[in-house]
């Protein structure tokens, strides 16, 4: 495995490969199992190498194209999984926002500047009922919310620029805004659902950092096309009452068929290591949405299927064996 550096934390990724190496070692493992690399030009020369077998990345969705595109071009192409843009919607009901606005409010907010809205699971984009009240309460709790750090500088440039571009856009108000325009505080902009429609997907993109954009919308159902429409996703939430289970089915399959992982009166940004756990969706979310790249079925990207028909018990690999010294779980047809 090759493991290139992310430049904005050097120092840190060479401590984390030194303990892997020493970990391995005691482990018993055969040198070179693992290798770290840095730049940009040695990233690009590892995907082309002839040894390499399968990728992984997570970063913009240009820069992943542009990996994907080398992979695929290679005199043997290989696997490609990028991880790459999201604005993870949400939508709140009006009986949800009526029944417990103020903590949608709290939890939304909490989410939106989680790690300074440093997650590829930032809830960015939240649909909610036209004069509910809840838009008045995170623009209160938000305004108390602190300018944090980011990773790095070019983080911090591509938050502030993709926050100014998204202003621009026609039908958009700024609700919450530093005076400082170089502060990385949390940003907020409201428009209407008429005007997110007209505009298209492009009020949709992703801008990496505490930046929220609030759409009210007027009916329900309206919300569900809206939704329908956008580009893929890798989370998508859903905050309503038990009672309206049956009101929401439509919307609720808009939100699968646009995200890889769904959330019922939840927030997206805690990504669980777990069996369960489903770390990507439909592009540009992914260049792969039927992988997950956290979680136990994570490792199945770098594994290649090979089924062995009518071989004998010695040449078989340990867990197919019928004596199965591993111990691991066989379908056995009698």
């Amino acid at each position: 495995m090759v493991v290139k550096a992310h430049p904005g934390h050097p120092e840190l990724s060479r401590s984390t490969a030194t303990i892997t190496h020493q970990a391995l070692a005691e482990a018993g493992t055969p040198p070179g199992v693992f290798g770290l690399i840095e730049g940009e030009q040695a990233g690009i020369e590892a995907l082309r190498h002839p040894d390499l077998r399968a990728a992984a990345f997570t970063g913009s969705e240009r820069g992943g194209v542009a990996l994907a595109r080398i992979a695929a071009e290679r005199p043997e192409p290989i696997p490609f999984y990028g991880e790459l843009g999201s604005v993870n919607p949400v939508v709140v009901t009006p009986r949800a926002a009526q029944t417990r606005g103020v903590q949608i409010a709290d939890g939304y907010v909490g989410s939106l500047t989680q790690g300074a809205g440093q997650f590829c699971t930032n809830p960015g984009l939240l649909f909610v009922p036209a004069g509910d009240g809840i838009l008045d309460e995170i623009t209160r709790l938000l305004r108390d919310v602190p300018a944090a750090p980011m990773l790095n500088e070019r983080i911090t440039d591509a938050y502030l620029d993709g926050a100014r571009r998204l202003a621009r856009r026609a039908g958009t108000r700024k609700v919450v805004w530093p005076d400082d325009e170089a502060s990385t505080a949390p940003r907020l902009l409201a428009m209407e659902l008429t005007e997110f429609v007209t505009d298209g997907t492009a009020a949709a993109e992703e801008c990496f950092g505490p930046l929220g954009l609030v759409v009210t919308y007027e009916r329900l159902d309206d919300v569900t096309a809206v939704v329908a429409e956008l580009p893929g996703q890798l989370t998508a939430s859903l905050h309503a009452e038990s009672e309206e289970a049956g009101e929401v089915a439509g919307l609720t399959a808009a939100l699968v068929e646009r995200s890889g992982r769904v959330l019922w009166n939840e927030w997206p940004t805690g990504v669980a290591v777990t069996h369960a756990m489903q770390h990507g969706g439909p592009f540009p979310a992914t260049t792969a949405p039927t992988t997950t790249s956290v979680g136990t079925a994570a490792i199945e990207r770098f594994l290649r299927p090979v089924a062995y028909q009518s071989w004998p018990q010695l040449l078989l690999p340990p867990p197919l064996r019928d004596d199965n010294p591993w111990g691991v779980t066989q379908q056995v047809r009698e």
